[in-house]
């Protein structure tokens, strides 16, 4: 609201709203200067860069049209007048505009984005429609501000589209990527899938924003890509690796990382990749991180790659079981493992029955995060 001192008269206030402007004078009426109260109006109106009509109060007749209102609809001001607002021909929602109406008579204010107008050429336009009534010298008028919102919709809209074809793109990439890890590692098929499954169904009971479990699901799906890097005779070798080829496997979680930092995410996943293996005594991989220097969302990944990787098949052990896998996690709450995330993982499983997804259900989990 701005104020406009005259050092004469009582004060005048100019109320501004989206550009649009409306007045309401409390200053007797000064016929003797040129610059009068009404010349100011006048100007206001009939620069205003936002269609304005002006009805009459409650009957809705319009008593007045600015120039802008009649070059962007393409009509001559004539044709406004003396017509009610929802008989114009311009209004493409005869109803929708008569509900306007009489919800602006019982509240004297309406705002709608969703308003759309035909210009004279027959285009549609989308506009922004705000109104509210108001006195003059004792007479209450309609001031309707009509602005044209086309481009903002378009933009939006086009907004929205680029960014749907970003995580479609995104999403082939990382079914490439995720097909890539398994033709090397055969018998961690569908490894990456259900520990994404899980690891989605931890942060989401966790409550986490929905930036940030898709920022789990991506990380989670790609949490092996690093083992593009180690040699194959090591990731499908049916014995206990030595300590010298257990130090190369350990490199995977960094060169995944490294990998990663080319695909343009919006969050962290280089980092939660980089720190699943993570332990909170520092007992983990690469660089032996402890408790909060750990992302929250690689704690959620490693809980869920432990309990999908006891629980499942490999080379050099049968599968553990879920049970036995629980246990694990249990036991090293605290230590190992975010207290937190293990609670929420048990809750899911003991009380909501959660089970890893089967392989039928994985191609369909393929590409989607939920």
């Amino acid at each position: 609201m701005v104020k406009i001192n005259d050092a004469s008269e009582p004060w005048i206030w100019v109320y501004t709203y989206n550009r649009a402007y409306l007045l309401e004078a409390y200053m007797k009426k000064r016929t003797d200067q040129p610059n009068s109260l009404e010349a100011q109006y006048q100007r206001l109106f009939e620069c205003a860069q936002d269609g304005i009509l002006i009805l009459d109060y409650p009957g809705g007749f319009v008593i007045d049209a600015n120039p802008f209102i009649c070059n962007l609809l393409g009509y001559a001001k004539d044709y406004f007048i003396n017509k009610k607002l929802w008989e114009l021909g311009f209004i493409e929602d005869k109803q929708q505009s008569l509900n306007l109406f009489k919800e602006l008579v019982e509240k004297d204010y309406i705002r709608y984005e969703d308003i759309h107008l035909k210009k004279s050429n027959g285009e549609l336009i989308e506009v922004e429609f705000v109104s509210n009534a108001y006195f003059v010298n004792q007479q209450k008028v309609i001031q309707c501000n009509i602005r044209d919102i086309s481009a903002r919709v378009k933009n939006t809209y086009l907004e929205k589209e680029i960014a749907s074809l970003k995580i479609q793109n995104l999403n082939a990439i990382i079914d490439c990527l995720s097909a890539i890890i398994e033709s090397r590692d055969p018998y961690t098929s569908g490894h990456q899938f259900r520990v994404a499954d899980l690891a989605v169904q931890i942060a989401k009971y966790m409550k986490l924003p929905e930036k940030r479990i898709l920022g789990v699901h991506y990380a989670a799906i790609l949490h092996d890509i690093g083992k593009f890097k180690i040699p194959i005779e090591l990731l499908v070798k049916p014995q206990k690796l030595s300590p010298a080829e257990y130090n190369l496997v350990q490199l995977h979680p960094e060169a995944g990382a490294e990998i990663l930092k080319y695909l343009n995410f919006e969050q962290d996943i280089a980092r939660y990749v980089s720190e699943h293996h993570e332990r909170l005594d520092g007992s983990g991989y690469p660089k032996g991180l402890k408790s909060e220097q750990i992302s929250l969302e690689a704690k959620i990944i490693a809980v869920a790659d432990v309990m999908e990787a006891m629980s499942s098949y490999r080379p050099y052990r049968p599968a553990l079981g879920i049970r036995e896998s629980l246990k694990e996690i249990i036991k090293n709450q605290g230590k190992l493992y975010d207290v937190d995330v293990v609670n929420a993982c048990i809750q899911l499983i003991l009380t909501e029955d959660y089970a890893f997804p089967v392989p039928k259900m994985i191609e369909q989990i393929s590409g989607v995060w939920w």
